[in-house]
């Protein structure tokens, strides 16, 4: 008996260890944190939710599109009064070639630096400085990864970053980009950004030199491995997918007119629609261009909202993925019908992120308002909010 408690004891002093272990002394990057088909079950939504007519029409709440970025890269550093982040996007697509630099700020928001104003976001066109004579590379071959970026800021300080690694690092699993979690970018859409197969530069054969006005940096660290090798907090991948989530809305609905159809396109966007009693209910919305795309799954399915009747309730789940990569982000999403108003809002409550302490992505609030006039024309003001 004796020796059967101490057994017991030590078995659970190895699982106490393990999880200290995994959870504080290691990092483990994963591309998904759900199972989306568990996740979301199979839901559908009873006939009786309805109060009107089908009309065969179809009005989508949400919407979604895709940003084109060839490779991304961000070096994080030290020692520097002013900056402790350098940011580094490539493009490759229809605009032509060129690049944008993103400067983090210790405090306040990030500065934005373009080789061309054509490849400036539209949602920061007030912090835009155009620099056509950037210089900057970035390739990955089989020898490993060797990118550079020499540019003055908006005050005519130099920044500058060589980084070559030694050896080709093995691709690691994505991740979703924790941008949404910071106050130096705002969005007025969620970011779903997907990192698809990023790499952390290696510490181990790797060379990486910063310069900030002529003065020497020192490239930031991640103290605890991460996947089993230790690393600088330098990033990067050459498969960037950036998911633009339900860009703020105020104007009327227009319908769409799936026909017969259960899979519908309108442009980029792709819903696959579940058919209730002659109503049209929206299962998933993908957003795509000729690279990648972007899902959102809904269980039960988004009902045919003007068809619902006054007084019905609906609480779902959603599961968001990139490509084949599915469970990168999940959440709850609710909608209530009061008259001729219905109010949805969507909570996405988990994601991935390597350190302890609240998920960013439960900061974020979807929620919108639709509004059914007499003549059945359909309103919509939303937009996203964040909890403090």
């Amino acid at each position: 008996m004796k020796t059967l408690i101490i057994l017991l004891v030590v078995v659970a002093l190895v699982g106490i260890l393990a999880f200290i272990l995994s959870r504080y002394l290691l990092i483990t990057t994963k591309d998904s944190v759900v199972d989306q088909k568990k996740y979301l079950g199979k839901h559908s939504n009873p006939a009786d939710i309805y109060a009107h007519p089908a009309t065969g029409l179809l009005y989508s709440p949400l919407n979604v599109s895709i940003a084109p970025m060839d490779r991304l890269m961000l070096v994080n550093f030290a020692d520097d009064p002013e900056y402790d982040c350098i940011e580094l996007q490539i493009f490759d697509d229809r605009r032509g070639q060129g690049a944008r630099v993103i400067l983090y700020r210790k405090e306040g928001l990030a500065d934005f630096y373009y080789t061309h104003a054509v490849f400036a976001d539209e949602a920061q066109p007030e912090a835009a400085s155009i620099i056509p004579e950037m210089e900057y590379h970035f390739e990955v071959t089989t020898s490993g990864l060797d990118a550079g970026l020499k540019m003055k800021d908006r005050e005519g300080k130099s920044v500058e970053f060589q980084v070559k690694e030694a050896s080709r690092a093995k691709g690691s699993k994505g991740i979703l980009a924790p941008i949404g979690g910071s106050t130096a970018v705002k969005f007025d859409y969620f970011p779903f950004f997907f990192m698809k197969g990023m790499n952390f530069v290696p510490r181990s054969g790797s060379e990486i030199t910063i310069k900030i006005g002529g003065e020497v940096r020192t490239p930031e660290q991640i103290p605890i491995p991460v996947n089993l090798e230790f690393v600088y907090l330098s990033r990067y991948t050459t498969d960037p997918i950036l998911g633009c989530w339900n860009k703020p809305y105020a104007e009327n609905l227009s319908p769409l007119q799936p026909g017969q159809q259960l899979t519908y396109q309108d442009g980029q966007t792709r819903y696959e629609l579940v058919e209730n009693s002659g109503h049209y209910e929206i299962r998933q919305i993908i957003g795509f261009d000729d690279k990648h795309h972007v899902s959102f799954e809904f269980s039960p399915p988004i009902p045919d909202l003007p068809g619902l009747k006054d007084g019905s309730a609906l609480n779902g789940r959603f599961s968001a993925g990139a490509d084949e990569v599915l469970g990168i982000v999940a959440g709850e999403y609710h909608l209530q019908r009061h008259g001729d108003t219905i109010e949805m809002e969507i909570l996405p409550l988990e994601g991935y992120q390597p350190n302890p302490g609240a998920i960013w992505v439960k900061t974020w609030v979807w929620k919108s308002t639709l509004i059914i006039s007499a003549d059945k024309v359909i309103s919509m003001k939303s937009g996203w909010v964040r909890k403090e």
